[in-house]
């Protein structure tokens, strides 16, 4: 076996299946009345270091990038240990939910400052800010706090890699295998040279960032991987010119560094620990005794095992590869496809991967990703430059930021090493819900919104639109005043010092990042459970107002009871009105008109309320967590029944899309969607039967470049079989490999719940 192979199978057939330790939850750092007597972003500093130079360390076999991050999950949660005082944890919590847990993550830092400062260069700015600062008639003590901050975590760091090193040349003196003993002692060499200092060959500029990857991963951070073809080019370009490097090797290194990401995948759900609750899944940034369920998790029940499912084995670090640079030129090259093949090869999950497309770019990264997503990987996602990089620009990005975009932990585009990102939900199913029931969710039984009026009101269809718009900028008014209100809490008592580092700006403004240090602070609106509710509108507005079929008050009554005793309506809602996603004038027109008036709506708001140096950013999606959108939401008037899942980001119904994957583009692409450049993915699933050879090649790469073409901004496909996937709940041992892609992540269907894996049968079958 090649090395690669070996790495592959100890990934299938060990690391999956071993289940994972946690560590640091039961650690403290306030082991002293002078420790506790720190400003807090001091304690959370040390609780880093401690972190790095405690935490377990380990070398695996054949690999030649080395460290293992601490165990945690998106879905599962993480651990630290203890830093902030009970009293400070129950003044902020009181306050505004958040947590020590609660730092956001998805926000890729500048690698690059890394590679090109090391720590000691890093180290001598944060020093020379801190002189000038110290130098001041009055020094502001809290920037003077955060620098200490910073210089601690990054010690911690220097020392985590300087454990690596000595642990290498122990193995290598243990082993006896004179070709591993001179790879350890080249590793070891490297990790006492990097990240401390700048590295200078390819080998080592990966080994640096992973070493900052695997510290930031192990103290609370969920950060992505970005540009990394961009920024690690130049190191791969330089060996391969020298001759230091064959691409034979490289290619061994970077499979190395891709396995790395996924050694905490678990597979076996025996193994997954629900007790370590991370503030990403709570309800943090928003007052404690709010009756809104800004989180809809917290309505599900805790025996709903599906909810975690999907984001088990997610850490929120996103790749993307390809695009443009700073001067609008092709970016593609010899690297982009090196990590193609080998994150391919692999059949990971980690990083999640996505590829840039614009005019200029390459026939050959086209063939390249429509040959790996024809094959079942649900992976890479496609962005497209042209509409994505006009969209920033209208947002006030200079286009030369823009170009160099990347993405967050899931889809959503922003500037690396520049953005502090965050986002909120808006149902607006759930809003069309409230405003059929005075506020009331048939769910839960209660409350939940303001009233907006009573249905002998809305004589005519106009009259009901204007009455859901007016909510809907009421839910958009709430949940911008509580971003405004709160998002200061969440540096409160949950900083992030070591990120601070390498994101711009950060030191030379003496701010942490999340609270105004990154040059960029944006807030993003994403709407949730879109096409169910442009397929309600439509209903109301064909069956009720135009045709008078039914009455208003008769269909909220059949919604109330889940069409108990109304299934002849249910099915004259689900047959007889036109459905978003089919390329029909009706319902695309809808959606055009409503994508304008939501976009009107939201910087209408925001003009109002002082929405201090925010950007304000649009998107559509609902991520891996359609199914919880689902289940929160009543019976619809679009025929879709209490719990049912809604449809996944910005893709048509389940099952309702019937004209094809064409006429679907058509429709998503009719509103004009560079007002929505934060994201709004179509996710097509395709049997794979239908493109074999080169004919099937083709038709998808064809397919592609229509949703280019059109205006789309991002599209997922992923290619697999019906039956492999009927298969794969009979005999799970035997598809081990096989991923779908689950709205803003792709995952091991065999890890999934067999609900999960029966919506996604479903999607299959149906094409979305």
């Amino acid at each position: 076996m090649t090395r690669n192979e070996k790495i592959k199978e100890r990934l299938f057939n060990n690391e999956y299946f071993t289940k994972k330790e946690w560590w640091g939850g039961d650690k403290t750092i306030l082991t002293s009345e002078e420790i506790k007597r720190e400003p807090l972003i001091v304690r959370k500093a040390l609780a880093i270091a401690y972190t790095l130079e405690n935490m377990p360390i380990e070398i695996k076999p054949d690999e030649l990038i080395v460290g293992i991050s601490t165990m945690s999950s998106c879905a599962l949660g993480n651990e630290i240990p203890e830093y902030a005082l009970p009293e400070e944890e129950e003044e902020v919590f009181a306050r505004s939910s958040f947590t020590v847990k609660s730092v956001w993550g998805h926000y890729p830092p500048r690698y690059e400052t890394l590679l090109e400062k090391g720590l000691s260069g890093i180290r001598e700015h944060i020093y020379q800010k801190l002189s000038e600062e110290s130098d001041k008639q009055t020094p502001n003590l809290e920037t003077l706090s955060l620098y200490r901050a910073m210089l601690i975590s990054i010690k911690g760091v220097k020392t985590l890699s300087e454990r690596y090193a000595t642990l290498a040349l122990k193995e290598a003196n243990n082993t006896t295998d004179p070709a591993r003993r001179k790879e350890l002692i080249e590793i070891s060499k490297i990790c006492s040279k990097v990240p401390e200092n700048t590295p200078e060959t390819f080998h080592e500029a990966l080994q640096s960032c992973y070493l900052m990857f695997i510290a930031l991963q192990s103290t609370l951070e969920f950060v992505p991987v970005a540009r990394s073809d961009q920024y690690l080019y130049p190191f791969y370009r330089k060996d391969i010119d020298n001759g230091r490097l064959t691409v034979e090797k490289a290619k061994e290194l970077v499979c190395s560094w891709i396995a790395k990401f996924n050694e905490r995948v678990q597979l076996d759900s025996e193994h997954w620990e629900k007790n370590h609750a991370t503030g990403f899944y709570q309800r943090d940034g928003i007052a404690p005794d709010s009756d809104e369920t800004e989180n809809t998790n917290n309505a599900i029940d805790d025996s709903e095992s599906w909810k975690e499912g999907t984001s088990v084995n997610h850490w929120l670090l996103n790749m993307i590869l390809g695009g443009q640079n700073e001067r609008g030129e092709d970016a593609t090259n010899e690297l982009t496809y090196i990590i193609l093949e080998q994150w391919s090869f692999l059949e990971v999950v980690m990083p999640v991967l996505s590829v840039r497309f614009h005019k200029n770019s390459p026939q050959k990264l086209y063939e390249v990703c429509a040959d790996i997503l024809r094959n079942g990987s649900g992976e890479p996602a496609i962005y497209n430059d042209e509409k994505i990089i006009e969209g920033l620009v209208r947002r006030g990005i200079p286009i030369e930021e823009a170009r160099c975009y990347s993405n967050d932990g899931c889809w959503e585009t922003l500037i690396p090493g520049k953005t502090n990102f965050s986002f909120g939900n808006i149902d607006v199913l759930q809003l069309l819900e409230y405003q059929l029931n005075e506020g009331v969710s048939l769910v839960r039984g209660k409350k939940e919104f303001v009233s907006i009026g009573s249905p002998a009101e809305w004589e005519t269809f106009e009259d009901f639109y204007q009455a859901y718009i007016k909510l809907m900028e009421l839910k958009i008014q709430r949940i911008l005043e509580e971003k405004i209100q709160f998002y200061k809490d969440r540096y409160a008592i949950a900083p992030s010092p070591l990120l601070s580092t390498i994101m711009d700006d950060c030191i030379e403004r003496g701010q942490d990042v999340s609270l105004k240090g990154a040059k960029y602070n944006i807030y993003s609106l994403i709407i949730a459970s879109f096409s169910h509710f442009i397929d309600s509108i439509a209903a109301i507005k064909k069956m009720v107002y135009e045709e008078k079929k039914v009455s208003l008050d008769t269909l909220i009554n059949a919604l109330r009871k889940n069409y108990e005793g109304y299934e002849d309506l249910r099915q004259m809602m689900i047959n007889q009105v036109p459905k978003f996603g089919n390329d029909n004038p009706y319902t695309d027109e809808i959606a055009t008109r409503f994508m304008k008036d939501f976009e009107e709506s939201a910087f209408k708001v925001s003009e109002k309320i002082d929405m201090d140096d925010f950007h304000l950013g649009l998107g559509i999606g609902t991520f891996e967590v359609y199914m919880t959108f689902g289940w929160n939401i009543g019976a619809s008037p679009d025929g879709r029944l209490m719990h049912e899942s809604v449809a996944s980001n910005y893709s048509p119904s389940i099952g309702l899309d019937v004209n094809g994957p064409t006429a679907a583009i058509r429709s998503i692409t009719a509103p004009d969607l560079v007002p929505y450049c934060v994201g709004c993915p179509l996710d097509i699933q395709m049997n794979s039967n239908e493109v074999i050879g080169e004919s099937g090649l083709k038709r998808l790469i064809g397919l592609i470049k229509s949703f280019m073409d059109l205006g789309g901004l991002m599209l997922t496909i992923t290619g697999v079989k019906p039956e492999d996937l009927i298969d794969a709940q009979i005999n799970p041992m035997k598809h081990k490999s096989l991923r779908v892609r689950m709205g803003g992540l792709s995952a091991y269907f065999i890890a999934l719940s067999k609900e999960h894996q029966d919506i996604m049968i479903q999607k299959v079958k149906h094409g979305v």
